[in-house]
């Protein structure tokens, strides 16, 4: 975007109107300034680029692209430097084939900080030796020219160029000159010069190990060791050390640092530093690897009792698309939190993962012992604990924290492992507001909302977004879950059997009481299936987060058959007055399919007990009517007395064993 010509800070004439779409200005603000301000040094076309003078811009566009870019005269000034850095090959010839005293070879370590040092120092003096080169890609005066340098070299990347040149703008213009003047020597640390090297015997390496390993009785710094060095290398007869230096280059040697860092700094730091990592590749297409995991949602609440709260999150992510597929926000991480979230990404993604990656953690023991996981994806793989590289899901939940949970007030920040200020809480800001803090509920619909822009937003390695490059995915080894999938993953199994009665199916379950019934297609109860069923035991599932409807099984030797569905049972008023539109007739029709399925249930037996003569008329006896229904099938005769014998009976007392007579109706 910019660049010098003949000696001219320049712009690119096209950036100016295209960067950001047109932000800085459009196109037709271009033509139009070009024709009255803007200076062209050089037209564009065949394969070049029109450059604009930087100086002829008016200010007020000049304030825009400093704002967006920076300054350019800087830009261009650090281009400019990393354009002519390049490593000195005869350096690290020099370097690599150094011997010391002790006929030892520099460390590998040093040899890369001397080989930079070599190249920037070059690169310095080649641009400071030179004036018009110095004018042109520094600018200012001299005075001000080795700060310039000083500031580029500060900010070159640590990971390409590994050196130790001093920021200060008068040291480094000090070593420049002695460098020039002494060569490679001079880089060299004195503590390696052949005159200063000290030797450690082994007895005293190994007690310098064991206190810089110490973890009870702990070595605070470098210096503290050395004197303790020197006060014991009296009593074993030791050489005493001048230079600190010496004891630091031994403990930080290639080959005796991965013996001490994991007890001075932790085993999981030392294996994170020291241990083989794989470079992996991402999934190729969706649902191959679902990762979850569980970890704190990173917003302040105000409890019910008006405390500053925080709570967990559960999370299940698509590893191709980075799509968050399914959460569960609660108070820890539990099997019904993983439950909830595993179902939720089920139902958005309408397919099986390949395979799952999850940690050991809350319940997911519970979720193996089910074998809730085998079931849910044909491989479900534990990540290697204590191993966040492992699981995408992490990095991709650290850039959604930083990128979108942190545009809201009440962010707590990130862990508490982190050091940059801007992963942290404004504290200041929080507790001034305590009482304005939002309630849980409020804060799960602004997770819910922040979740919905992250999956909107620009997948990282694609032009499309998370959502989009998930669901233009197809993966044939996932398979599309059916209604079955759903029942035989998520719906809950009660462990004992529920026995069906006149009223239904009945039990209960987290203390509240339910009632179903098995209905026909019309939605009318299916008298005919309860009476063939009553006091037949049946096996239930549910699911949790929707109780309308169970499914019955039959417990068979080969395993549960399913029998049936049931529904809600419908509940009718007593009172007339409180009834309903519809419920009358319900009642009416329920009555009538009663009545109806006695009578045929009657003269089915009675016409089995005539084939063999055992019937009341083939007796020559009466045969009772049956009561409370008027059909045809029966001829009118006089009533039995059998209401008025009920009625007397009903009217009888018990006696109590202590004293009195307790009436029936007080007892029911």
């Amino acid at each position: 975007m910019f660049e010098y010509y003949n000696n001219t800070l320049c712009v690119h004439g096209r950036w100016l109107y295209e960067f950001k779409d047109g932000v800085i200005m459009s196109q037709a603000n271009y033509k139009y300034l070009k024709s009255k301000y803007l200076k062209a040094l050089q037209k564009g076309g065949n394969g070049r680029k029109a450059l604009i003078a930087y100086d002829s811009i008016p200010e007020r566009f000049k304030m825009v692209i400093e704002h967006l870019c920076g300054n350019p005269y800087e830009f261009t000034k650090r281009n400019r430097f990393v354009d002519q850095l390049e490593e000195d090959i005869k350096a690290r010839e020099y370097f690599q084939t150094y011997t010391l005293d002790s006929g030892d070879a520099l460390p590998k370590k040093n040899i890369e900080e001397y080989i930079a040092n070599a190249s920037i120092l070059n690169t310095a003096h080649h641009i400071m030796s030179n004036l018009n080169a110095r004018r042109r890609s520094m600018g200012g005066s001299k005075s001000t020219a080795w700060d310039k340098i000083a500031d580029v070299i500060k900010n070159l990347p640590r990971h390409t160029w590994k050196h130790s040149i001093p920021e200060n703008p008068t040291s480094l213009k000090r070593k420049t000159k002695k460098y020039k003047a002494e060569g490679y020597e001079s880089l060299i640390h004195r503590n390696f010069c052949n005159k200063n090297s000290e030797k450690i015997s082994d007895d005293a390496k190994i007690w310098l190990l064991n206190r810089w390993a110490d973890q009870f009785d702990r070595i605070a710094t470098i210096e503290q060791l050395h004197g303790e060095y020197n006060s014991m290398a009296k009593e074993q007869n030791w050489k005493a050390l001048k230079e600190k230096q010496t004891i630091r280059l031994y403990l930080f040697s290639e080959d005796i640092q991965p013996l001490w860092y994991g007890h001075r700094y932790g085993e999981l730091k030392a294996k994170e530093k020291f241990a083989y990592q794989h470079s992996t590749k991402l999934p190729s297409k969706r649902d191959a690897l679902w990762y979850s995991d569980g970890t704190k949602m990173n917003y302040y609440y105000l409890n019910d009792q008006g405390k500053i709260s925080t709570c967990q999150v559960y999370e299940v992510m698509d590893a191709f698309s980075e799509v968050l597929l399914g959460f569960h926000i609660s108070k820890t991480e539990d099997f019904e939190a993983q439950y909830k979230a595993y179902k939720m990404a089920v139902q958005v993604a309408e397919h099986r993962p390949y395979q799952l990656g999850f940690d050991n953690q809350g319940g997911h023991k519970k979720l193996e012992n089910g074998n809730f996981l085998t079931k849910l994806a044909r491989l479900s793989i534990k990540t290697q604990p204590y191993n966040g590289k492992s699981k995408t899901i992490e990095n991709a939940f650290g850039r959604f924290q930083m990128q979108y949970m942190k545009r809201d007030w009440f962010f707590t920040g990130q862990n508490i492992t982190t050091k940059e200020i801007e992963s942290k809480a404004n504290m200041e800001l929080i507790m001034a507001n305590k009482e304005n803090l939002p309630t849980l509920s409020e804060v799960k619909k602004v997770y819910e909302k922040r979740r919905k822009e992250w999956n909107s937003g620009k997948h990282p390695q694609s032009e499309k977004t998370r959502i989009n490059t998930y669901f233009e995915s197809v993966n044939e080894l996932a398979p599309a879950i059916s209604t079955w999938d759903m029942v035989d993953l998520f719906w809950i199994e009660r462990p004992k059997p529920i026995q069906a009665n006149a009223y239904g199916i009945q039990f209960t379950e987290n203390k509240v009481k339910h009632n179903y019934m098995v209905n026909n297609v019309d939605g009318m109860p299916n008298v005919e299936w309860l009476a063939k069923n009553i006091d037949k035991k049946f096996t239930i599932k549910f699911d949790p987060e929707d109780m309308s409807m169970i499914y019955l099984y039959e417990d068979t030797p080969l395993g549960l058959r399913f029998v049936t569905e049931a529904s809600i049972k419908v509940q009718v008023h007593r009172a007339i007055q409180d009834q309903e539109d519809g419920e009358a007739e319900f009642i009416k029709q329920v009555l009538d399919m009663n009545k109806k399925l006695r009578e045929e249930t009657y003269e089915e037996m009675e016409s089995i007990l005539d084939q063999y003569g055992a019937s009341a008329q083939a007796r020559g006896m009466n045969k009772p009517k049956l009561k409370g229904i008027n059909s045809k099938r029966q001829r009118k005769a006089k009533e039995s007395h059998i209401g008025k014998h009920l009625k007397e009976e009903s009217n009888q007392v018990f006696l109590s064993e202590d004293s009195g007579e307790i009436d029936i109706y007080d007892i029911i």
